[in-house]
């Protein structure tokens, strides 16, 4: 049942039967055998088929849909806490953060939870800010932590902690910049409408060090960290307009779980006196 709920979610999302199959490594007939067996469980239909290559979900498919995360995570919560009573006892807390923390923040706060938590298990999972949010509304994530000012409905955003950009690079007219859904590709993209930049050739990495890489080559330039520009690059600080904040996000329903709770209190913490 499990199994197809999963299913089930990512044919909500791609709308294809065929490219649910391929990001579930799976065949196409056993997604829709799955499909199938969970409609007549349900004895209704959850997709209309408007082609070999789109699906369209039902009225039913949309209620599914929205309890179908709460319920694959309670599943997940189950098994991690059986599975910790049969070992060792001790919690687990997942994270979701974006390339950037991930290169200049999540090492201080992995040392805290090494010197303050040290029962805490914990998995961290690297994505852009987009991709971190829809992570923490999956239940896949238990905290995010993200550059780009997101909001969405029941997550709450807490800002952490100051960030400058920079210019860095040579001036060839090439510009390196982040995919759509990331923080630096969403700054990169409001630097060019202040400065009205119209650039030669646009080079998109879904990757912050391949662009810190590429820029120290002098292919041209990027916005990045003033905290995580390559050595002998030329910058130009871009002032307080481009001072952004690193976000916690919880999910409303999480405020009051005391072990969160305490881990948002230490994230807090570490990242108080970040530098701006």
């Amino acid at each position: 049942m499990f199994k197809f709920l999963e299913t089930f979610m990512v044919v909500y999302r791609t709308h294809s039967f065929s490219l649910a199959a391929q990001q579930l490594f799976i065949t196409q007939p056993t997604v829709s055998n799955q499909i199938k067996q969970l409609e007549a469980q349900l004895n209704t239909e959850l997709f209309e088929r408007k082609s070999r290559r789109e699906s369209v979900p039902t009225p039913a498919a949309d209620i599914l849909y929205k309890r179908s995360a709460k319920i694959l995570d309670d599943w997940h919560d189950i098994n991690t806490e059986i599975t910790d009573l049969q070992a060792s006892k001790k919690a687990h807390v997942r994270f979701g953060i974006s390339q950037t923390v991930s290169r200049i923040l999540f090492a201080r706060i992995a040392n805290q939870l090494n010197q303050r938590q040290p029962d805490v298990h914990y998995d961290v999972t690297v994505s852009n800010s987009e991709g971190v949010l829809t992570l923490l509304e999956d239940y896949k994530i238990d905290l995010g932590i993200i550059e780009k000012p997101l909001v969405t409905e029941h997550v709450k955003r807490l800002s952490i902690g100051k960030d400058q950009l920079v210019k860095a690079g040579t001036p060839t007219g090439t510009w390196i910049t982040r995919e759509a859904g990331s923080g630096i590709g969403y700054y990169t993209e409001q630097y060019f409408r202040e400065a009205d930049i119209h650039p030669i050739r646009l080079i998109h990495v879904n990757n912050s060090g391949l662009i810190r890489r590429i820029v120290s080559t002098g292919v041209g330039q990027a916005l990045l960290s003033s905290k995580d520009v390559p050595e002998n690059v030329q910058v130009e600080t871009l002032g307080s307009a481009f001072i952004r904040d690193f976000y916690l996000l919880t999910r409303d329903e999480d405020l009051q779980v005391p072990l969160l709770m305490a881990i948002t209190e230490l994230i807090k913490q570490v990242t108080d006196n970040l530098d701006a």
